[in-house]
């Protein structure tokens, strides 16, 4: 799993919305979330991102869905103990 590819999707709004955005099946951006993404497609969604207005910091995307979820998972552990 590549957490940049993860953290990156999730701040563009998901698989759908990052295939939508650059014109390319959902499968290609869903193999991002595994195997990461190359400099090329990189460079791909940011001029689509920016065409579309969507403002992120590429250099330190948000936490991913999964990684704020295994936070919230430990905080409760740490409360329960």
């Amino acid at each position: 799993m590549d957490t940049y590819a993860n953290r990156l999707i999730d701040a563009l709004g998901g698989s759908t919305k990052v295939a939508t955005l650059i014109n390319a099946p959902l499968s290609t951006v869903h193999s991002w979330r595994r195997i990461g993404i190359s400099k090329s497609r990189l460079d791909h969604v940011k001029l689509a991102a920016k065409a579309a207005e969507i403002c992120i910091d590429w250099d330190n995307p948000p936490p991913s869905r999964r990684e704020r979820q295994n936070a919230a998972a430990t905080n409760s552990a740490e409360i329960a103990a």
